[in-house]
């Protein structure tokens, strides 16, 4: 026969536990200090520490998480440039450019071995298309962990997918002004 655990159950089990406890901690207290009933009543004290994990655990599912960070950028959001790169585009291989989607501007900025998704001031395949050098305006999808973590003169490397389409730096902030 199959056991079903239900809220109720939890319920029952844990005020089976306390009372087990709260007569455990009355026998230990009526029995003589050097008996076997005192040892019995110490062994069904210790009953509480379950149902306390049990209490714990019933508030823990109870409190409200957190929303998760965001993983796309809001639809119709306005472009809102948080930093400059200076970016020098790599040799990639012949078709890539085409095979891009002509209006996505996202790409993955990497320093080290942290990525940090981005938003180009234009779309990823129109700067590649234009030679790609310069000084282009990015947006972070997480600015308040990226800006800590991106400095200038802090080398990067942007990625499409898991392409290195752009090796570069990070410009000092007032020219992300």
């Amino acid at each position: 026969m199959a056991f079903t655990v239900s809220p109720r159950g939890r319920q029952l089990a844990m005020a089976v536990m306390l009372g087990l406890a709260v007569a455990g901690a009355v026998l230990r207290w009526r029995a003589p200090n050097p008996s076997v009933w005192r040892d019995v009543g110490t062994l069904l004290l210790v009953m509480w520490l379950p149902a306390v994990g049990n209490l714990i655990g019933f508030i823990v599912r109870h409190i409200p998480r957190a929303a998760p960070p965001p993983t796309e950028f809001a639809p119709g959001s306005p472009f809102k440039a948080q930093a400059h790169l200076q970016l020098q585009a790599a040799s990639l291989p012949a078709g890539f450019v085409d095979s891009l989607d002509a209006h996505d501007p996202r790409a993955v900025v990497l320093t080290g071995r942290h990525g940090f998704t981005v938003r180009m001031d234009r779309p990823v395949a129109q700067w590649l298309a234009a030679q790609g050098d310069g000084p282009v305006a990015v947006e972070y999808l997480l600015p308040g962990v990226a800006l800590k973590a991106v400095k200038p003169p802090m080398p990067i490397r942007l990625l499409v997918g898991r392409t290195v389409v752009a090796t570069g730096t990070v410009l000092p902030s007032q020219s992300a002004a």
